[in-house]
């Protein structure tokens, strides 16, 4: 693998750090926000598959006071798609660049575009689920929300092994190239 040195920006670095907070803040005062509706429940209704299925989780969320939650709940992941899918991007650009590796600074830039179709797929996830919720559950309905969140969290998967790649490329290069001095950044 050829090195090449492409040391990610201040701007770069600034804005991983930046969206790393925001979306951390944003996951946790949603999380008490939403209270008592959890994300589980949430994930639940999303990979429900069967019209049957999502018919008794809302029925059950009708029941013990989470409906009304849930519909926010489809509201502010609104934000959170902006917040997560750039915060991803932004990650993946930046230690992608910290490796040093032309093809995984290749591989960061990648990355984005496939964030992009997952944001667009949880954005046609969210529109499915907000019909479903409103009384529209269909078998349509239903499978593409299944199918939008089984290629949203397929992505989002994917995107968080390569920074898991990219981090420990970037620790074995700190950790065993004497040109590196300084152990962070």
């Amino acid at each position: 693998m050829k090195i090449t040195y492409a040391a990610p920006t201040a701007s770069l670095q600034r804005w991983f750090w930046w969206l790393l907070l925001v979306n951390v803040l944003f996951i946790i005062c949603s999380r008490f926000y939403l209270q008592p509706l959890t994300s589980g429940d949430i994930v639940r209704f999303e990979v429900a598959k069967e019209a049957s299925v999502a018919e008794s989780i809302v029925h059950e969320w009708k029941q013990v006071g989470k409906y009304n939650k849930a519909v926010q709940s489809i509201y502010i992941d609104y934000l959170f798609i902006i917040l997560y899918t750039s915060g991803l991007a932004v990650a993946c650009a930046f230690l992608s660049r910290l490796t040093g590796h032309e093809i995984l600074i290749r591989s960061g830039k990648g990355a984005s575009w496939l964030l992009a179709i997952a944001g667009i797929c949880d954005v046609i996830e969210n529109v499915t689920m907000t019909k479903s919720l409103q009384g529209a559950i269909t078998h349509w309905n239903v499978m593409l929300t299944y199918d939008m969140a089984a290629a949203k969290f397929s992505v989002i998967i994917l995107c968080l092994l390569f920074i898991l790649v990219c981090l420990i490329f970037w620790l074995s290069n700190k950790l065993f190239s004497k040109r590196n001095s300084s152990m962070f950044f």
